[in-house]
Parts: structure tokens; sequence; C-alpha cells
């Protein structure tokens, strides 16, 4: 039997913290999967996009998963990334969930490939994990039209739940909604929860954004469930020019004042993302907007 039955809400992505010499920061990684547990998120999903999984080994990324799980500890349902470079090595990570005990899995097709490798990923997938299978249907990641999805849902039964990402997504999510709507447990939005309010209103129950503030995102959700739109809403547009500004720099230094990381390091360098005093400065005024709806680990100082 599964741990979870219905995944949904908000499921946040992972960061991937480094040591300085470019290593996984394995403490760090525990630590911001905690982060996710103590601040009521509903979900947790790494390596993605978030989690620069195409800057990991295949070695490290399946010990990231078991220090990752042993946090988690059965508090939240556990979704691995298993995006890679090809068939081959998105099956090695299908197969290093199962054998690990992930609660989920999500991938999106190789880069440089078309929508018949994607749909035959999907189908590799299911022969090797027993449990749900999420497709994450990304531009520039050989995107499935909806129809394309109603057909892979029919012809793979594991196939529960649909990340819809294509841009505009609100636009993309109620295709899928009405497409396969009956047939998923669940559709998940993303963009950094930009778009939250719009895709739930169109069809999506959750969304997977970077975790840094998600625990805001996830009362915005809460706020939908118990039937007070607009005060969801209202946080929403509080919240909103803060997310307007995510990068991975923004993303790290905002675990970092939030007291999850302790170094902003990343593998890439960070080039005209690098934040300076003035995009410090104004991170810091957007922060006063929504420091009230922090569940724990308040800002600290620069």
């Amino acid at each position: 039997m599964p741990r979870f039955e219905h995944l949904r809400g908000v499921f946040g992505l992972l960061p991937t913290p480094y040591q300085e010499d470019y290593e996984i920061h394995i403490p760090d990684l525990k630590a911001v999967a905690e982060f996710c547990c103590r601040t009521g998120q509903h979900g947790i999903v790494w390596p993605v996009m978030v989690g620069e999984f195409y800057f990991l080994g295949e070695e490290e990324r399946i010990r990231g998963l078991d220090a990752v799980l042993e946090t988690v500890n059965g508090r939240l349902p556990v979704v691995f990334g298993c995006s890679g470079v090809s068939l081959p090595q998105v099956v090695l990570f299908a197969r290093a969930a199962q054998k690990a005990g992930a609660d989920s899995i999500i991938a999106m097709a190789p880069a440089r490939t078309n929508q018949a490798i994607a749909i035959e990923m999907y189908k590799r997938m299911a022969d090797v994990f027993d449990g749900p299978i999420m497709v994450q249907n990304a531009d520039a990641y050989a995107p499935l039209t909806g129809e394309q999805i109603a057909q892979l849902v029919e012809d793979v039964p594991s196939i529960e739940y649909i990340k819809e990402e294509r841009q505009p997504g609100p636009k993309h999510i109620a295709e899928v909604a009405q497409l396969v709507g009956d047939r998923v447990k669940c559709i998940f939005g993303g963009a950094a929860g930009k778009f939250l309010p719009d895709e739930l209103t169109r069809g999506a129950d959750g969304c997977m954004p970077a975790c840094e503030v998600a625990d805001v995102l996830t009362k915005i959700q809460e706020l939908w469930w118990a039937g007070d739109q607009e005060a969801a809403r209202e946080l929403h547009r509080r919240l909103l020019p803060l997310i307007q500004l995510e990068t991975h720099p923004f993303m790290r230094y905002i675990l970092k004042r939030r007291g999850v990381f302790s170094n902003t390091i990343g593998r890439a360098p960070e080039g005209a993302q690098a934040l300076n005093a003035e995009d410090k400065a104004e991170i810091s005024r957007l922060i006063k907007l929504i420091e009230h709806d922090l569940n724990g680990y308040p800002f600290g100082p620069e």
C-alpha cells in the first residue's frame, strides 16, 4: 500500500546546495527537506529544474534521494526527479526510486528528443516503478499535446498526476483538465506559483514551486480549499512581486536568510543573475509584505 493515496497541494522543489568544493552539501539538503516538513508544505520534489538535475551525477543524485527520504521519514510524500540525458538514464533513476522507496517519480523527456521518445519514456518508467508517475510537460522538453497526454494516461494506468507547465500555464491546464481531469488525481501547475489562483480556477489542484517561500503559497492553496478565494488572491498579490524575482541565486539567498542553507554556492557562474546590493535591498522591501505569513523560519539579516 502506498503511504499517500492522493497527492495534491503545494509540493516544494528543493534547490541543490553545494559545498565550497562543489560537492552536494548533504547536511543542507537534509535541512531544506526538513524546512519543507516544518513549514507545512504538502510534498517535496527533488531534483527537477530547480534542483539543477542536469548538473548532477548518477551516484550523487541517488545518494541525495536517500538523504531526503531519511530526513522526511514518511512525514510528506517525496517525489524523485528522474529526468536525464537519455532513456536508459531515466530508467536507472526510476529503478533507484523504486529501491529507495520514493512515493512517486516525475520526469521530462531528455533534451533534443521528440514526443515519441517522451511517450516511450513514461512506458519504460512504469515497467520499473510500482508507484504513481507524474508527467512533467514542459516547453523545450518535447512537450505533449493535450490529446497525447490523454492517450498516454489511457495507455499507462500508473500515470496519476500531471505537472502541466507549457506556457501560458493556465490555458494549458484548462486543456488538460478538460481532457483527463476525471482520470488523474491532480494536475499541478508550476512557474514559481506566479499564476496559482488562475491555475486553480482552471482545473489545477496543486502547484510545484521552488520551496523557499512555498509555505506562503501553501497558505494560499489552503485558503482556496477553505472557500476563501478573495483572501487567497489578496495574499497572492502580496507575494507576487517577490516571486517574480526568482532565480537560482535568489532561491539560495532566501534559504540562507531563513536559516536553512549555510551558503549560496552554485555549480554554475551566476553571471547577470548575481544579486547585488540593490537587488538585496529590493528583496528586503518585498519581504516585509509577507513576513507575517511565513510558517516559521523568519528572515534573518542580509
